[in-house]
C-alpha cells in the first residue's frame, strides 16, 4: 500500500512538473509574441545590434523620446565595415525620414513631407518629369500605380518558371531574322491546331527558324520581342523560342488594392542634394558619372547651390536620396492608429464599368504609410544602398530559417490567419498567390483594367521573408540563409525594443538592404550568381540581395523562396549594369532641372 501511495505521489509530482515547466514555456512564448505586431523570433542570435548608447545619438536631444526627431545617418562617414553597418544606415535613415518635421525642418507632418524631399511627377506625354518641394501649407499628390520598367526601360514579364524579362512592344512593319540570318519583312502570325507559330513573309511563304530582332543594348538574352497573333500576345526569345508568361500581356504596371477595398498609391521623392546634384549635372556645372560618395563631392554640390542662390541643405551629409513610398487610405482600417499617416491628393475613378475603372478626378484624403524603398549613397557605394521597409501587417511570410542563441538553425512556418491588409485569409495561400487581378492599361494611364472583379484578394505573400533564397549562400559575410535572416531579425527587434512603447515606427520592419562588394557596377544578379569567374563577386548584389517590398513588388517576387541562376533577380536588375545616375535610377535622366531661385530658405 505504502509503495502505492508513493507510486501515486511520485506520478503527481512528476505531471505537476511537466504542467509547471510547459505553463511556463506557454508564457514565454506569448511573451515573446507581440499582441498588436508580427512575430519574430525572439531568442534569434545577436548578429545585429546597436548600443543603447549608439541608439540615443541617433535622436536629436540625445535620448530615445516617443515619436522624437532622429538626425539622418551621416553617409560621408558611413563606416561599410559589415552587413550590420548596411542594416543599421538603414534603420536610422527610415527612423529620420518618419520622424516629425519639427525644430530645423520647420514643417507639419514627418520630415518626409518637409521641404527637404521633393516630389518627383510620373512622365509626361514626352517622358518628363518634375520635382516639387514639400512646403508646409500644399499636399502631397500621390498615383494609383507604380512604374515597374527593367534595365532598357521596357515593361516586364515573368515566365513559368519564375525567371523574369523585359519586352520589347510589337512594332509596324514588323521584321526577323530568317534561318540564313537576313530581315524578312513579316506579314502575318499564324498558329496551326497545336499553338505553333509560323511568320509568314509578304510574299505568302513561311519564313523558317524565324528570330525576332532584338534592340535592346543591356542584357538582351534576358529581353523578349512581343508579337500580337490576333489579339493574343506571344513572347519570343532571341533564340525564335516562344517563352510562356504567366501574364497574359506585357506591361508590368499592377495596381494594388487592400482588404479595406483601398488601391496603394504611390509617391516618388528625392531630397535636397539629389535635387541640387542633378540640376548641377544637367547644367554640367558637376561631374555626374557617380552619385556623390565624397565629402568633396558634398561640397561641390553646396558650392553650386550658393552660385543659385540657395540655401544650404540642413543634412547635406545623408548625400542624394531617392524614396519609393506606398499609401492606403485610412479609411477603414481596422488598426488606423498603428500607421504613419499624411493628407494627399489621389485621383477618383468612375468604377461604373467593373473590368474598367476610369479616372473622373481627384480628391484630398489621408493616406497610411504600408511601404517604402529608402535608396541612398554613401562612403564608397555610388551604387546606392536599397532598403525597403513594411508595416508589419502588411502581408504574412512565407516559411523561413533563422540562427538561435545557442547557434543552432530553427525553422519559421509560414504565418497563416487573417488580420493582414493584402491577404484576406494566409490559410488559403498555398496555391496561387500575388495574383495580379489590376492592372494600368499600356496605352492609358488613367484607365486601370480588372481581370475578374469577384477576386476580393490579391493574396500577397513575401517569399522570401528577409530577402533571401532558401537554398543558398547570400553573401560572403552569411553563410547560410538562417545567418542572414537572423541579422535582420535582430537589427529589427533591437530597434523596437529602444523605440519608445508608444512610438509608431515601432509597426514598421526593415525586410532587408542590398549593394554590391566595394561599390562595383552592379551585374543584376544575386550572390552568388552572377560572378562565375570573379571569387569576391564585385557586381552581384549581396547583403539580402533578392528583396521584394509586398507593396511595390507584389507580383514580381519570384514564385518560390528557393533560387537558381535564371530567376535570381536584385533590385539591381532592373537598377543596375552601370554607375552612371541616368542608368542607375529609373527617374534621374527624365527629372527636369531646378528653376533658378527655386528654393526657399530653410532655416539654419
Amino acid at each position: 500500500m505504502k509503495k502505492t501511495a508513493i507510486k501515486i505521489a511520485a506520478v503527481l509530482f512528476t505531471v505537476a512538473i511537466v504542467l509547471f515547466v510547459g505553463c511556463n514555456k506557454k508564457k514565454e512564448l506569448a511573451a515573446s509574441v507581440s499582441s498588436d505586431g508580427e512575430y519574430l523570433p525572439q531568442d534569434v542570435k545577436q548578429s545585429c545590434t546597436v548600443s543603447e548608447s549608439e541608439f540615443n545619438s541617433w535622436f536629436k536631444t540625445g535620448k530615445v523620446s516617443e515619436n522624437g526627431l532622429v538626425m539622418p545617418a551621416n553617409s560621408v562617414t558611413f563606416p561599410h565595415n559589415n552587413n550590420c553597418d548596411f542594416y543599421k544606415w538603414s534603420e536610422q535613415m527610415f527612423l529620420w525620414i518618419t520622424s516629425p518635421a519639427s525644430g530645423t525642418y520647420s514643417g507639419k507632418g514627418t520630415v518626409l513631407e518637409s521641404a527637404v524631399f521633393y516630389n518627383v511627377s510620373p512622365p509626361d506625354a514626352k517622358g518628363k518629369r518634375t520635382m516639387t518641394q514639400h512646403n508646409p501649407n500644399e499636399i502631397l499628390s500621390a498615383v494609383g500605380n507604380i512604374n515597374q520598367n527593367g534595365p532598357n526601360r521596357l515593361p516586364l514579364v515573368r515566365d513559368k518558371s519564375g525567371r523574369i524579362f523585359e519586352v520589347e512592344p510589337p512594332k509596324s512593319n514588323e521584321k526577323v531574322k530568317d534561318e540564313s540570318n537576313k530581315l524578312v519583312q513579316v506579314s502575318r502570325i499564324t498558329t496551326d491546331t497545336k499553338g505553333l507559330l509560323s511568320f509568314i513573309d509578304i510574299k505568302g511563304k513561311v519564313i523558317k527558324n524565324a528570330k525576332p530582332v532584338i534592340e535592346s543594348k543591356v542584357d538582351p538574352a534576358n529581353v523578349l520581342q512581343e508579337f500580337k497573333v490576333g489579339k493574343k500576345s506571344v513572347f519570343l526569345n532571341s533564340k525564335g523560342e516562344e517563352v510562356q508568361t504567366e501574364q497574359g500581356q506585357a506591361g508590368s504596371h499592377g495596381a494594388l488594392m487592400g482588404e479595406n477595398k483601398s488601391l496603394v498609391y504611390y509617391i516618388t521623392m528625392v531630397n535636397d542634394v539629389y535635387a541640387y546634384f542633378l540640376t548641377g549635372v544637367n547644367e554640367g556645372k558637376l561631374k555626374g558619372n557617380q552619385f556623390p560618395t565624397t565629402a568633396s563631392a558634398r561640397d561641390s554640390i553646396l558650392a553650386y547651390a550658393k552660385t543659385k542662390g540657395w540655401a544650404t541643405p540642413p543634412d547635406p551629409d545623408a548625400l542624394a536620396m531617392e524614396l519609393k513610398t506606398s499609401w492606403i487610405e485610412v479609411k477603414d482600417l481596422p488598426n488606423a492608429a498603428s500607421y504613419i499617416t499624411i493628407q494627399a491628393k489621389i485621383p477618383t475613378y468612375d468604377k461604373s464599368n467593373p473590368n474598367k475603372w476610369v479616372i473622373n478626378g481627384q480628391t484630398t484624403t489621408t493616406l497610411a504609410l504600408v511601404g517604402m524603398h529608402v535608396v541612398g549613397s554613401v562612403a564608397g557605394h555610388p551604387e546606392m544602398i536599397w532598403a525597403t521597409f513594411e508595416h508589419e501587417k502588411n502581408s504574412p511570410n512565407a516559411a523561413y530559417a533563422y540562427r538561435d542563441v545557442n547557434d543552432k538553425i530553427k525553422q519559421v512556418k509560414a504565418d497563416t490567419g487573417t488580420g493582414w491588409l493584402f491577404n484576406a485569409n494566409a490559410n488559403d495561400t498555398v496555391g496561387a498567390q500575388n495574383i495580379q487581378n489590376m492592372t494600368v492599361d499600356t496605352t492609358n494611364s488613367n484607365i486601370i483594367n480588372i481581370k475578374n472583379p469577384a477576386v476580393n484578394s490579391p493574396t500577397a505573400r513575401r517569399i522570401m521573408a528577409w530577402g533571401v533564397a532558401s537554398n543558398t549562400v547570400p553573401n560572403g559575410e552569411d553563410k547560410t540563409p538562417a545567418d542572414s535572416n537572423s541579422e535582420i531579425i535582430s537589427i529589427n527587434n533591437v530597434v523596437r525594443k529602444m523605440l519608445d512603447v508608444k512610438d509608431i515606427r515601432r509597426n514598421y520592419l526593415l525586410i532587408g538592404a542590398t549593394w554590391t562588394f566595394g561599390g562595383s557596377v552592379p551585374n543584376g544578379k544575386s550572390y552568388p550568381y552572377g560572378s562565375a569567374t570573379d571569387s569576391i563577386h564585385k557586381g552581384d548584389a549581396i547583403g539580402t540581395g533578392q528583396l521584394a517590398n509586398t507593396t511595390m513588388e507584389t507580383y514580381f517576387q519570384s514564385p518560390s523562396s528557393a533560387s537558381n541562376a535564371g530567376d535570381s533577380r536584385s533590385c539591381f536588375y532592373c537598377h543596375g549594369y552601370t554607375l552612371n545616375p541616368n542608368g542607375l535610377s529609373h527617374v534621374f535622366g527624365s527629372i527636369i532641372s531646378l528653376p533658378p531661385y527655386s528654393k526657399k530658405i530653410l532655416p539654419k
